[in-house]
């Protein structure tokens, strides 16, 4: 996959395009070793065979105890970021952020070096370098005494809807999605949406796989829904002050229907049952040597992702 063809035109200077552009560009650098013994693409973290068919991808959820958050969405729409920003602030904060080794298969060396360059992927300036080499992960998140508080699911998101496949939104999920879904885990699905996505055309279809995945949630599994680049709207008061009300009317207008199966009927009408959380991964600034750099958003962003995780989890 190539970078955006729709960036603006290159400058001898450093410039900071709007960050739609760069997120745009940096989401859709191909997580692909180029070079292989095939001639096609190879997801990093998966076997040739799975990268041809996602239902041969192997996994194991050896906790089946401590929830698992799914990031949930699209190709491009930010996931590998959310989680590189979450894992910055965690850090921050002296929890430990690792990634779950038996997720894949021990014969698996692309996971085994994945979980290896992990500290490095999350700390490095490079944004292109985090994207591109953290596609298929598990990781837990464990506070200052050595508790697992929750584990993280990131996975290409051409496997929860593909904008590219004709047979969406009616697609299959790929077995490693089922067994997932299948699992005992408490689940806390994190349906990602965003401002401008690049296929505006297809949010009608998009709305359609989340409410297929609604469907298969069992009653103790929470729903959150990000809405990522919020920086790019005109509803940020203040870093990390948003008018929710105006943001969500943004949504339901972008994804008519999205919010309608995660609502409760009652005596005095309906309430939400599911949260809505801004979230603004950084800033991308373009390198003189190509590239860029990425500076990460205000803390408020992160802090309300984690805060509202973790009161699902003790609820």
């Amino acid at each position: 996959m190539e970078l955006n063809p729709q960036l603006g035109a290159e400058t001898n200077e450093v410039t900071k395009p709007t960050n739609q552009d760069v997120t745009e560009e940096i989401s859709s650098i191909d997580s692909t070793n180029v070079g292989t013994k095939s001639d096609e693409p190879q997801v990093l973290g998966l076997t040739q065979e799975e990268t041809r068919d996602p239902n041969e991808i192997t996994i194991t959820i050896a906790d089946q105890n401590t929830p698992i958050v799914v990031l949930f969405g699209p190709p491009s729409c930010g996931k590998t970021m959310t989680l590189v920003r979450l894992t910055r602030y965690l850090r921050d904060l002296n929890f430990t952020v690792e990634p779950v080794p038996t997720f894949r298969p021990s014969a698996d060396a692309h996971y085994a070096k994945m979980c290896r360059d992990f500290p490095g992927m999350i700390g490095s300036s490079d944004a292109a370098n985090s994207t591109k080499n953290i596609s298929f992960m598990l990781v837990r998140v464990l506070d200052s005494v050595g508790h697992v508080k929750c584990q993280i699911l990131e996975a290409p998101g051409e496997y929860y809807y593909n904008p590219d496949d004709p047979e969406e939104p009616m697609a299959d999920f790929p077995r490693y999605v089922n067994a997932i879904k299948n699992s005992s885990n408490r689940k806390i699905w994190c349906y990602m949406v965003e401002p401008r996505w690049q296929y505006a055309d297809q949010c009608r279809n998009y709305v359609t796989k989340i409410h297929t995945l609604k469907r298969t949630m069992r009653p103790s599994d929470k729903a959150v829904f990000i809405f990522n680049k919020i920086d790019l709207t005109p509803f940020v008061i203040t870093p990390g002050e948003v008018n929710m009300r105006s943001a969500r009317k943004e949504i339901e207008d972008l994804y008519p229907g999205i919010f309608t199966p995660f609502k409760v009927k009652g005596v005095f009408g309906t309430s939400d049952n599911f949260e809505l959380v801004p979230f603004h991964t950084g800033d991308y600034s373009k390198k003189i040597a190509g590239g860029y750099s990425f500076q990460e958003g205000p803390v408020e962003y992160p802090k309300k992702l984690w805060n509202t995780i973790q009161n699902l989890i003790k609820g």
